[in-house]
């Protein structure tokens, strides 16, 4: 028999699990950070790009692509191409 506590529960997990997130951005130093650098903690502690993006006030769109970016940046803006040996 189910009642309507299971939703009250999975509402007040969501709101925890949030909470901590916020929290771990914060003791990690990263709320002064660029946002794609944040996104991509939320990322490893498991969490979905789309709620990742809710929880740093963007949009779904707006952060995938600053990550995307970002890898870009970090690889040297190749795009999968690699150097050729001669």
């Amino acid at each position: 028999m189910t009642n309507g506590n299971d939703e009250d529960s999975n509402t007040w997990l969501a709101v925890i699990g949030r909470s901590l997130a916020f929290l771990c951005l914060a003791q990690a130093d990263l709320r002064d950070k660029d946002l794609a650098t944040q996104g991509r903690l939320l990322e490893t502690l498991d969490m979905s790009r789309r709620e990742a993006a809710a929880l740093l006030g963007t949009s779904y769109g707006s952060l995938n692509e600053m990550i995307n970016r970002a890898t870009r940046r970090k690889k040297g803006g190749k795009r999968g191409r690699t150097k050729k040996v001669s």
